[in-house]
């Protein structure tokens, strides 16, 4: 076996098979990002969360196969990469993103907990302050989930309507949904805070 030594890979030792994300630089990436937004905010491409994933014994597969004809990605994939609006009275109050747009969206709406179902888990946080009067201090795990989560999986299940939109480039994907969050306004949900 041969012993290598270990070093930091720095541009002149890059592999000549490298492929980057995307060899575009940060104004040409963010230059389409205004037609993205109106695209991803037509009305034309809101659709019922209920519909689409929400009914009872919709999976990911029916979840699929109802959207192909939206996307036509779809024809030969499972899920796609690509960013999501949610919407509640027609008003945008979330927005995410994930190399696996359909399961994502499950997650959200039928996760089983705190890990699976994060948005509901972050919304059942501040129902426990507005509830209670106080902060909870535990961890994910303690927060009584069934109690302070789980009506909120049913409202985005049974009241809420999402927009879809692919993206392949993760570097365009992660910018954009900065871009997106910024634009329309979605602070209260949309934190970027670190781990």
């Amino acid at each position: 076996m041969k012993t290598l030594e270990a070093t930091i890979k720095l541009k002149k030792s890059w592999p000549e098979d490298f492929e980057q994300d995307d060899s575009r630089n940060f104004n040409e990436i963010i230059k389409g990002f205004p037609t993205l937004l109106k695209n991803l905010t037509s009305k034309s491409n809101k659709i019922s969360v209920y519909e689409y994933f929400g009914k009872e014994g919709v999976g990911k597969a029916t979840t699929k196969n109802l959207l192909e004809s939206r996307f036509p990605i779809l024809i030969d994939n499972t899920d796609f990469k690509g960013i999501y609006l949610f919407y509640h009275n027609n008003e945008p109050f979330y927005t995410g993103i994930s190399k696996g747009v359909i399961k994502r969206i499950h997650q959200h709406i039928k996760g089983a907990n705190h890990f699976s179902s994060s948005l509901s888990y972050q919304m059942g946080k501040q129902h426990h302050f507005e509830t209670l009067q106080q902060l909870h201090k535990g961890t994910r795990k303690e927060l009584d989930f069934k109690k302070f989560s789980e009506p909120f999986k049913k409202i985005m299940r049974e009241e809420c309507e999402i927009a879809i939109l692919p993206i392949s480039g993760s570097i365009e994907l992660y910018l954009f949904e900065c871009y997106a969050a910024i634009e329309l306004g979605l602070h209260y949900y949309n934190r970027f805070d670190t781990h």
